[in-house]
């Protein structure tokens, strides 16, 4: 399991800078951060299984050591296969092995479905940005409603989550979330100024996520 590593100070820091944000914008940003999108199961054991099933090629090994008893060979195999699994399930080499594509694809799935969690599409100005991360995959997104994507091209976020994803690289959530709320306060106080009076209809709060139930 993916550890956040996030306390209480960090939390307040990142509260305080949305809340910043909220004063020079009538945007609204809500934070959400996961250990991982899903919980990455069958493409371990698939590798693991296939490792298990290459092991007859040390048939002539065994013949030579007069080891030629299949219920030894099964024995073996089934002990390689745990020893793979458990590699593949419980170490960073995980992430190494699962393809990009389905990587990105549950991110993107459940960071839609905080989109709509979070009730980012019901604000009164259509103006909810959702900053998404997935600490596992190394992955960021920022979704914006309808009312930021008229005003902002989404090419302008690219910037923040290349920065953002190379923090989490080197393990600084907490300072990847600080950059980013403070370079989408530059973009949004260009492009969204205060209003006066302008109400806060969503949680300043880093919502953290617990351990994802969707099983890939």
């Amino acid at each position: 399991m993916v550890m956040l590593n996030i306390d209480d100070k960090m939390r307040a820091e990142i509260r305080q800078a949305v809340e910043d944000l909220e004063k020079n914008t009538s945007g609204e940003l809500v934070c959400v951060v996961a250990p991982s999108s899903a919980r990455y199961i069958l493409f371990p054991l698939l590798w693991a299984a296939l490792g298990a099933l290459l092991l007859p090629v040390l048939n002539p090994i065994l013949e030579l050591m007069k080891v030629q008893d299949f219920a030894v060979t099964f024995t073996v195999q089934s002990i390689f296969f745990l020893g793979l699994a458990a590699l593949f399930l419980f170490t960073p080499l995980k992430w190494r092995i699962i393809p990009s594509t389905v990587l990105v694809g549950n991110c993107h799935r459940a960071a839609c479905e905080q989109f709509f969690m979070q009730k980012l599409h019901e604000t009164k100005k259509r103006a909810g940005v959702l900053l998404f991360v997935s600490v596992g995959e190394r992955y960021v997104e920022l979704l914006a409603d309808k009312g930021i994507n008229e005003l902002v091209d989404p090419g302008e976020w690219g910037g923040i989550i290349d920065i953002f994803a190379g923090d989490i690289r080197e393990g600084k959530v907490h300072d990847g979330f600080l950059k980013a709320i403070n370079a989408c306060k530059d973009i949004l106080a260009k492009r969204l100024p205060e209003v006066r009076n302008d109400i806060n209809e969503l949680s300043d709060s880093l919502v953290e996520l617990p351990e994802a139930e969707f099983i890939s």
